[in-house]
């Protein structure tokens, strides 16, 4: 998306405001409107604070109020496993305290790029009218996570991004931090899907990160595509029939390695279900008509498998 795209979807709502045609399916005390979504760095100085005062003395754990005064996206950071607790939090950061310090920097870029994320919801409230906009989080987490939704938000781990090559000491390489706004469009995304938590299958995951990454690239550009590798699209697209026809093989099943969350033992990019859900949800969209009622039917499925077959795909690699 161009920038003169974005600035005009944003001089729109300027002019005429954002009306609360909220749907009934999403129930929500957020706002509706885009300008009035909050985005919290708070735990970003919380963190450096924290960690300066268990650097001059790491008999102490003082991530133990880090995780105590956070915010409620930190907290859920916390439920989900993602930091787990202040102890793991502080065996993991005396292990990679160059890393950290290396990202100390770049950390503070995120406040930066408000507005940046502001026009990628403005841009996302004229795709589809009913979107609400939780608080976005930013904070600092083990480096085992760049995002995810909840009932409270939005969380985003800036410990992953990096405006220089930074690498954990196990291996894990940074993000270029410019991607910290593309992740977030990606994030609320998954705030508004639907979800079936009776079907648990790859399918369904895939289809899901595939939404989130090709309505987060309509809203806030191409480089979404990159949060996951910079080589998992370009892979996708030079192998396209083969990965198909491999994954039609376990798509009904609930095993998700190797396309998502896991190493390949093959040489694949790892994730690549997330492209090839993009695909499907774009075979899906490039079919419909009406492109607004498919962004609402993308976000609104309660069948993957039928969905699936609606999409059409396979006549791509047939």
């Amino acid at each position: 998306m161009t920038q003169n795209y974005i600035r005009l979807i944003i001089l729109i709502f300027i002019l005429y405001g954002c009306t609360n045609n909220q749907s009934s399916s999403i129930n929500s005390t957020f706002p509706t409107n885009p300008m009035h979504a909050e985005i919290i760095t708070s735990d970003v100085d919380l963190f450096w604070e924290t960690f300066d005062e268990l650097l001059r003395d790491t008999i102490q754990n003082p991530f133990e109020r880090y995780l105590k005064e956070g915010s409620p996206g930190l907290q859920n950071f916390i439920s989900n496993q993602r930091i787990v607790g202040p102890d793991e939090l502080k065996e993991l950061v005396l292990s990679e305290k160059k890393y950290y310090s290396n990202i100390r920097s770049s950390s503070y870029k995120a406040v930066g790029f408000k507005n940046q994320i502001k026009a990628s919801f403005y841009a996302l409230k004229y795709l589809y009218p009913e979107a609400v906009f939780p608080p976005t989080y930013i904070l600092i987490g083990r480096t085992t996570s760049g995002g995810t939704a909840s009932d409270a938000g939005l969380s985003i781990g800036v410990e992953i991004f990096s405006d220089n090559q930074a690498r954990t000491a196990y291996g894990r390489p940074s993000l270029d931090i410019e991607l910290l706004p593309f992740l977030t469009a990606h994030e609320i995304i998954h705030f508004l899907q639907k979800d079936d938590q009776n079907n648990e299958t790859l399918l369904k995951h895939c289809i899901r990160e595939g939404s989130a990454d090709f309505i987060a690239e309509m809203i806030a550009g191409e480089k979404v595509k990159y949060c996951n590798g910079p080589n998992v699209y370009e892979y996708g697209e030079q192998n396209f029939k083969k990965l198909f026809e491999k994954f039609k093989e376990t798509m009904n099943k609930e095993e998700l390695s190797p396309w998502l969350g896991s190493e390949t033992i093959d040489g694949r990019p790892q994730n690549l279900g997330y492209w090839i859900g993009y695909k499907i949800v774009k075979s899906y969209f490039d079919l419909m008509d009406d492109k607004k009622k498919a962004i609402k039917d993308i976000l609104n499925i309660n069948n993957y498998k039928k969905f699936y077959e609606d999409s059409g795909i396979e006549d791509d690699f047939m």
